[in-house]
């Protein structure tokens, strides 16, 4: 007997195997993100080289709707990958993924300008745009699947990590964009300095996957064996509508928050308030700061307090707070530095959340897929097209126009975030969203 538990428990990861796997899988996470993001961050300086204009606002918003375009491959991706992630295991799509990923971030960053073959360069963008979409649609999913699974009983903290390490990926970017500006002349970033970002990210996409082939399948997913979905897609389609509903209104409010954060804001505050990109760059910095750490609080207190109370108070906060916020902000009121660490502060709040929530929609069988499209329709609906919503209500309803457009959003996630507790609960062994405030 006792011969027979040793040989058990050699096949039990311990803990510190498993604070490995979820380490592995965040940090793995934000070299990737980098190599998206790093396109919203040096917007205008692809809008000279590929899609030149006598108007730069015309210009920026040819650039946002390539940005757009590459949210438009993410559900077919999502579909594809999630499937074969819950038929057939979570590690090789994480390997895959990042691969494809790579390659497309240094192909960017290689691309001729419009100026060299003309129309050539800006198809060659939407294209590779289109791959890095798709193969980016498994990639959070797939990190938030991998970690729940193996800690459920502290899956509101490390799924808070896998988005902190996103986090950290986007302040990777916004980080080389800063030594950029500073290093290079204006022109000089335009003609060949934000193509070293892109190249810069396919090189550590690389170290991304090097950093994934000791990773295992998930604790979780293993003992599975037998009980697997044959249809995954089609079993969440049927069985999780409410959820996936849900879901698209839960992540729906991070979405929009982040595009404002990451991509329309630097170029909102420098084009439209004529605040100077330095500042403007180094403030986009410590708000990103101020977001990783109030999300990763908040995601340690949601193993204490539930996940879907910290979600909501941050809805409300944007419901409330975002139209007289943006009217400050248009009137010069507010210090542009502030102004992006108050944005990064508070969405925290539901980028802390959001990842529990999602999972604890979801069993085992199908949490990948349920994940992967919830994620991904709210990443078109919401992210795809904020950049170049807000940008086109800046002419018809003014400066304020991010305000408007975030207390939309926030209206559709309170709706979603009332519904959480009757729809969860899916997490094995997860004491999380059991307690009450």
């Amino acid at each position: 007997m006792e011969l027979t538990h040793s040989a058990s428990a050699q096949h039990v990861p311990t803990l510190r195997q498993k604070w490995k796997t979820v380490v592995l899988a965040s940090l793995g996470g934000s070299l990737e993100i980098y190599d998206f993001i790093i396109y919203g961050i040096f917007a205008r300086e692809i809008a000279q080289q590929f899609f030149p204009a006598s108007d730069p606002l015309a210009s920026l918003i040819a650039t946002f709707s390539v940005f757009a375009i590459g949210y438009v491959s993410r559900p077919l991706g999502g579909i594809v990958l999630s499937s074969l992630g819950d038929r057939f295991g979570r590690r090789i799509i994480f390997l895959v993924s990042v691969l494809a990923m790579s390659a497309s971030t240094i192909a960017i960053g290689l691309v001729p300008s419009y100026a060299a073959i003309g129309m050539a360069a800006p198809i060659l963008m939407v294209l590779l745009r289109l791959s890095q979409g798709f193969f980016l649609a498994g990639e959070l999913p797939c990190s938030i699947t991998y970690v729940v699974e193996e800690m459920p009983r502290r899956a509101s903290l490390v799924s808070g990590l896998v988005v902190f390490c996103l986090n950290s990926g986007v302040l990777t970017a916004t980080l080389i964009s800063l030594a950029l500006h500073a290093l290079l002349s204006a022109a000089d970033v335009v003609n060949y300095g934000w193509r070293i970002a892109f190249i810069f990210g396919g090189l550590i996409g690389l170290l991304s996957y090097w950093l994934r082939t000791s990773l295992e399948e998930s604790s979780e997913y293993q003992q599975l064996r037998g009980h697997k979905s044959r249809r995954p897609f089609r079993e969440v389609l049927r069985r999780y509508p409410a959820q996936i509903a849900v879901g698209v209104g839960v992540a729906g409010i991070v979405n929009a928050a982040n595009s404002l954060l990451f991509v329309v804001l630097p170029s909102y505050m420098t084009a439209v308030l004529h605040h100077s990109a330095s500042l403007v760059s180094a403030g986009q910095n410590l708000g990103i700061a101020a977001m990783s750490a109030s999300l990763l609080l908040v995601a340690w207190l949601g193993d204490r307090i539930a996940p879907r109370f910290w979600h909501r108070l941050g809805v409300l906060v944007f419901l409330l707070g975002s139209y007289p916020f943006y009217r400050l902000v248009a009137a010069h009121a507010i210090d542009p530095i502030a102004v992006f660490v108050v944005i990064g502060s508070a969405g925290g709040l539901v980028n802390g959340a959001y990842a529990f929530l999602l999972a604890d929609l979801f069993r085992t069988q199908v949490r990948f897929s349920g994940i992967a499209l919830s994620l991904n329709l709210a990443t078109v609906v919401f992210t795809g097209i904020t950049p170049l919503l807000v940008t086109r209500l800046l002419h018809s309803v003014g400066p304020t126009a991010p305000g408007i457009f975030m207390c939309g959003v926030a209206l559709v996630a309170l709706c979603a975030s009332l519904c959480l507790r009757r729809l969860g609960g899916q997490i094995a062994g997860g004491e999380s969203d059991q307690r009450e405030a």
